[in-house]
């Protein structure tokens, strides 16, 4: 696909989820002329896609209302990810039915023209092993609460410290192996990111909320590591832990010590998670800086051994 006609369909889509939108504001988006914006208008027309332009102040550029995206719109392999992605949605909450409807709606738009069952190229399941794991339950009464603008109270689990929060919720974000809630806490007056996993006790109140403006890009993803001394930290690991190395910290982001361990230098704050990581890997990893950390790790490893000491 070219970019005009990459763009075109673009400004179709964005037309379809906005009322009524000023050229300029296409044109900012796109970053084409107003010009360039009004030739794209008039051939999504002339294929066919009934767009209104309205002259004035309250003028702009609209779909007529009452029509559909058909599926001569989207191409099969746009289809494909589509049904990809929520299918992804969907094994992290099998409790919503209308992600499944919308996914045997679309696998069988591409099916009726004969292609391959659509979405099995690729499988992305964001459930958990722990098959008594309330992750669905939290993701469902969490989008009840965001539809409803109602405001969520909870435990939450941070900084090795359990507190009661309220917040406003905005969105569900799933980012790498997680899921986190942003919203706007009452407790701390700004938005915050909360891992779902370390909530508890959630309860959707009576109480709503004017919804807030919010923008994705000031999503701080280094929230969790705030407040926390971030540390460059320097290990040997065993050669035996080569792939688990690579597919960690990257192919071949390490050198070879003269013993023939693999030398790893990377950053991280010093908290719980990162003992347990080092610890993780046993006797096949030496933490050698700073000095701290690897004093902690032996402390631990001590503590460990006088419990199995006294079985």
């Amino acid at each position: 696909m070219n970019r005009k006609l990459e763009r075109m369909l673009s400004i179709i889509i964005y037309l379809l989820n906005h009322e009524k939108v000023k050229a300029q504001e296409l044109a900012d988006k796109f970053e084409v002329s107003v010009r360039i914006i009004y030739r794209d208008i008039e051939a999504i027309s002339q294929a066919g896609i009934p767009v209104s332009t309205l002259q004035g102040a309250d003028g702009g550029i609209e779909i007529v209302e009452g029509y559909k995206l058909d599926r001569s719109v989207l191409t099969k392999d746009e289809v494909y990810k589509i049904v990809a992605g929520l299918k992804g949605l969907y094994s992290a909450s099998k409790e919503d039915i209308k992600i499944k409807l919308l996914i045997d709606k679309l696998t069988g738009m591409v099916n009726k023209s004969g292609y391959v069952p659509a979405g099995n190229e690729i499988i992305i399941d964001l459930s958990s092993w722990n098959k008594n794991d309330q992750l669905g339950y939290r993701i469902q009464e969490i989008k009840k609460a965001i539809r409803e603008h109602k405001i969520i109270e909870f435990m939450y689990y941070s900084d090795e410290k359990l507190t009661k929060r309220k917040a406003e919720p905005c969105v569900i974000v799933f980012k790498e192996a997680n899921c986190y809630l942003y919203a706007y806490c009452l407790k701390r007056k700004d938005f915050r990111l909360f891992k779902l996993r370390r909530m508890s006790d959630l309860k959707i109140t009576d109480t709503s909320f004017e919804a807030r403006e919010f923008s994705f890009d000031n999503i701080n993803w280094e929230q969790e590591f705030e407040n926390k001394k971030n540390l460059t930290i320097v290990a040997l690991f065993d050669k035996s832990m080569v792939h688990a190395v690579n597919d960690i910290f990257g192919f071949n982001n390490y050198e070879i010590a003269p013993d023939g361990r693999l030398k790893v230098t990377f950053n991280m704050a010093m908290n719980g998670w990162l003992y347990g990581f080092i610890l993780g890997f046993g006797d096949k990893i030496e933490v050698l800086e700073p000095i701290e950390l690897r004093d902690r790790i032996r402390n631990m490893a001590e503590n460990i051994c006088r419990i199995y000491e006294k079985t």
